[in-house]
């Protein structure tokens, strides 16, 4: 699989399909399967590219003692990936910590980024989120990438209707084993990243949210969200919306918080007239 050397690291990629070149950036510790539900329902509307984030996957897992992990940095990698292959613009698409990465591309390579979709992201943390993400930290600290911490991420990322089908359970395994996959340092930074994002470490007293940050963006944007997402309620999808000029905002029925896995044919056909709409 292609391996590109960019940004002093390399990143796995994969390109597939027809068409403009939509970047589909995965959630939290996870690698490009995030989208192997939803992804073949792109294929034929664009070219679709999966990618593994720097630490995660076959891309290389660089020592956070060498480099700050966060949105801006991944941001950075991708963007030198498309200019890497040749692309001379592309459409974002991310989900969850990817839809960070995605506002932070439109933001930091305006040039390069022909539309964004953020979905179920957020520009800022609020306390709730805050907790859980902390927490996670801590149960790594005590246990490691065990069961407990796999559980309670799942809990917090799938809905009750989905984990509780034989189907839904099953991808929640498969989804709780690729975050398992990371190392603890990996993905305490990762983690730590999130708050910083959300100025929640010490210090950041006075940082620009991004919430702020974003209000710049001039891309056509697409916020999409589950109508049923309790760890990122669709709130925080609609403050995106609202901060990004011109910004159409979806919410899927009876969507969790990674619509991809749960709802993937609505919110691809989303996606996809979203695309269309753009000539």
């Amino acid at each position: 699989m292609p391996i590109a050397a960019v940004n002093g690291t390399e990143i796995w990629h994969e390109a597939q399909g027809g068409g403009h070149p939509l970047m589909l950036f995965p959630g939290l510790g996870m690698d490009h399967t995030y989208y192997r539900l939803g992804e073949p329902l792109l294929r034929p509307g664009c070219t679709t590219v999966l990618v593994d984030p720097r630490g995660v996957g076959r891309s290389r897992k660089d020592d956070p003692a060498s480099v700050t992990y966060g949105a801006e940095l991944w941001a950075d990698d991708f963007a030198a990936l498309a200019r890497h292959a040749g692309w001379a613009s592309v459409d974002v698409l991310g989900s969850s910590l990817g839809g960070s990465v995605a506002q932070a591309m439109a933001v930091r390579h305006p040039g390069l980024v022909r539309s964004l979709i953020v979905v179920g992201g957020f520009s800022e943390l609020d306390r709730a989120m805050e907790i859980n993400f902390s927490l996670r930290k801590k149960i790594i600290a005590k246990i490691g990438m065990g069961e407990e911490l796999a559980d309670f991420m799942g809990l917090s990322t799938m809905t009750r209707e989905f984990m509780d089908t034989d189907e839904g359970l099953a991808i929640m395994r498969a989804n709780q084993e690729n975050v398992r996959a990371n190392a603890p340092a990996l993905y305490t930074a990762f983690l730590d990243s999130i708050l910083r994002w959300g100025c929640r470490l010490p210090g950041q007293e006075g940082e620009v949210s991004w919430t702020e940050r974003i209000r710049g963006v001039a891309c056509p944007t697409l916020v999409l969200t589950g109508d049923n997402d309790y760890f990122i309620p669709a709130k925080f999808s609609q403050i995106i919306a609202d901060a990004i000029p011109g910004a159409a905002y979806r919410e899927i029925p009876g969507g969790g918080h990674i619509p991809f896995i749960e709802k993937p044919a609505e919110t691809a056909q989303a996606v996809a007239d979203f695309l269309a709409g753009l000539g």
